[in-house]
């Protein structure tokens, strides 16, 4: 009887207090797609099953649970006190409230509990009345779990466990219901914007409202159910001491932690169109504070380096391949970071995202919003069955850059409501729905796409705009600052209205969208002349053999994505193979163009003028730059300027530690 209830505290106890939470705020959130993870098919009853099978149905339902506690006081407490599983009841009971039915409150919260927690024989009509009577056992327990958190001084998580004002009782499991683990990350960058300091007192009302403010402008970063209680009369004061027991247990220093407080660096899947089709790599956001750190894994080191401005890191060194890591999973820890691949996966969305310049991984999907799927055979069904049952039709996809993964045309969601019943029928884990807001930009001619920059389009060929239906009343969106007519079904054309180059701000109910102009500028007649500072070229000829690479002010390298001369070429003049050169273009931070032929030696051409801005440079910097760095450019018109450069860099080197190679 005890067996089932004992592997699930076991199970809840390794998920929600292990070790590895030190110093992160505990959100005991449970509802049925998470036991769906935690159960994971194991050969032991669903939760609900091994609770009610210990519980004393014929007097206080509670007490043998409570009485195991009592002997667990008396013992070393190293451990949580042995009544997860039916706290995780109470939360799952608040999470499946249906108000529309029974109304707000303690009536309604009950009735949940009692179809959660029901006696496994004899008759169940009046044991809703039970559950109720005797509750002050289970706020007992909760007060004890609060108790054991900090007595461990946050060794096991730190406690957000409090009692509410207005629902004395049912609000300890409400309150955890209402903030998932996924929402933690988007606390913190709203705590961060907000300019509020870790631990700060604060009116939670105002830290209440500001929040609801942020998360119309950030409508990605918060979870449909968080969303639902900001704007809920009845979930708003579970969730406002909530709040305010995150902020003071927040820790700046370590609330993107993972174990021992490291700081966990989102290594998300991109994917992107190149030169032969679809290409695949990692995408790192920077995490503030940290520019750079070394990162242990099994197989060597993984570095991670960024400037200033950064919004990711470059990888470098032992970087694992993505197949491998979807497949094995991967883990790295450094001195101030961890990065985290979950193993196992069969099914991905992927969304454009300006800053990673292409496809990224999401766990979010809203409609109005373009988005490719990634997937296995064996989640095809369940993609297959999400597009049919959200109103999509299913296109032929075509091979992914993974081995068995294929990847879809670029899909749109049209019907939210039949979106989010869809999503809640296929049994996806790893994505939600979310109501979302948001200004996207269609069609247009990109220009720099292989520098990531999707942002950018010619001039003569600007976007259109797509406006989700709530965002169409009149004189709510905006063109730098000048508002717009928003025809009825949302396309609004940003062709033919003068727009300058440069950049320009789409604006609507607290949210922006940012997006540039650029000239067309006529290729240059020869590649080896460096454009002027007041025109500069928009792309450059380079030789496809040997190594070519740009440089920035920060002194790190840009490698070029240039195609390889085609097979019939090496079969038909194959003593003309390896001189031939290709135009790339030049991305906008470039300063030098730096070419290591073969044979001879390199040489290094001015693209724009720009101070250099040398702070620090990662190990991959350094090697290339050990090869270049006594390049003498005696002579040229830049000599001055690459001087200052070659002494930026050699600050930067141990003394006799490089060579002319």
């Amino acid at each position: 009887m005890w067996h089932s209830f004992e592997w699930w505290q076991s199970r809840l106890a390794r998920e929600f207090f292990d070790e590895d939470r030190r110093g992160i705020p505990v959100l005991f959130f449970i509802d049925e797609a998470e036991l769906l993870t935690l159960h994971d098919q194991e050969q032991v009853p669903q939760l609900r099953i091994a609770v009610s099978s210990v519980l004393a149905w014929h007097g206080n339902p509670y007490e043998p649970v409570s009485a195991r506690c009592r002997a667990w006081k008396r013992g070393a407490r190293q451990d949580p006190p042995p009544c997860l599983p039916l706290l995780a009841a109470t939360v799952l009971a608040a999470a499946n409230m249906r108000r529309t039915e029974l109304g707000p409150g303690a009536p309604a919260y009950y009735a949940r509990l009692a179809e959660v927690l029901q006696p496994p024989w004899g008759n169940r009509a009046q044991h809703k009345h039970q559950l109720q009577q005797h509750y002050d056992t289970v706020v007992e327990l909760w007060v004890c779990l609060d108790q054991w958190l900090r007595e461990k001084a946050g060794a096991r998580g730190l406690s957000t466990i409090k009692k509410n004002p207005t629902y004395t009782k049912i609000g300890y499991a409400q309150s955890q219901a209402l903030v998932r683990a996924s929402d933690h990350a988007a606390l913190t960058s709203f705590f961060r914007s907000a300019d509020l300091s870790p631990g700060q007192p604060v009116d939670g009302a105002t830290l209440l409202r500001d929040l609801a403010v942020w998360s119309t402008r950030h409508p990605q970063g918060l979870s449909q159910g968080l969303r639902r209680a900001l704007v809920s009369d009845s979930e708003r004061p579970l969730l406002e001491p909530l709040l305010v027991a995150l902020l003071e247990s927040w820790d700046d220093a370590t609330t993107q932690g993972s174990t021992d407080g490291l700081r966990r660096v989102p290594l998300r899947v991109v994917v992107e169109e190149g030169w032969a089709g679809w290409e695949i790599r990692w995408h790192a956001e920077t995490v503030p504070g940290v520019e750079a750190d070394v990162l242990q894994h099994p197989n060597g080191e993984l570095n991670l380096a960024s400037g200033a401005e950064d919004q990711a890191y470059v990888l470098s060194g032992a970087v694992p391949e993505v197949a491998d890591a979807l497949q094995s999973g991967f883990t790295a820890r450094g001195q101030k970071t961890a990065v985290r691949v979950e193993s196992g996966r069969k099914l991905m969305a992927l969304r454009e995202e300006p800053v990673a310049g292409g496809w990224v991984e999401t766990d979010v999907l809203a409609v109005s919003e373009p988005y490719v799927f990634l997937f296995t055979p064996s989640g095809q069904h369940q993609l297959q069955a999400l597009l049919a049952d959200a109103g999509l039709r299913w296109y032929r996809p075509e091979d992914a850059p993974l081995p068995g993964w294929q990847i879809t045309p670029a899909l749109e969601f049209k019907d939210a409501p039949a979106l989010a019943e869809a999503l809640a029928r296929s049994g996806i884990q790893n994505v939600r729905h979310i109501t979302a807001n948001l200004l996207s930009l269609r069609n247009g001619l990109r220009v720099r796409p292989e520098w990531r920059q999707r942002s950018h389009f010619l001039l003569g060929g600007e976007p259109d705009l797509m406006v989700p239906k709530e965002l169409r009343k009149p004189g709510l969106v905006t063109l730098d600052g000048d508002r717009l007519d928003v025809p009825a079904e949302g396309l609004v054309e940003l062709r033919g209205r003068g727009l300058r180059p440069g950049r320009h701000v789409l604006a609507a109910d607290g949210t922006e969208l940012t997006f540039y102009l650029e000239r067309l500028i006529a290729p240059q007649s020869h590649w080896a002349t460096a454009p002027t500072p007041a025109e500069p070229a928009a792309a450059v000829a380079v030789p496809l053999a040997g190594d070519s690479r740009f440089l920035t002010a920060q002194g790190r390298y840009l490698t070029i994505p240039h195609a390889q001369e085609p097979a019939w070429w090496r079969k038909r003049a194959p003593d003309l193979c390896g001189g031939g050169t290709v135009r790339v273009p030049i991305p906008p931070t470039a300063v030098w163009l730096v070419t290591i032929p073969a044979y001879g030696t390199p040489s290094v051409k001015l693209l724009r003028r720009e101070e250099p801005d040398i702070s620090s440079l990662s190990r991959p910097a350094k090697e290339f730059w050990s090869k270049i760095v006594l390049l003498d450019q005696a002579g040229t018109s830049h000599t001055t300027l690459w001087r200052r450069y070659r002494e930026a860099v050699l600050s930067q080197f141990p003394r006799g530690r490089f060579g002319l190679v």
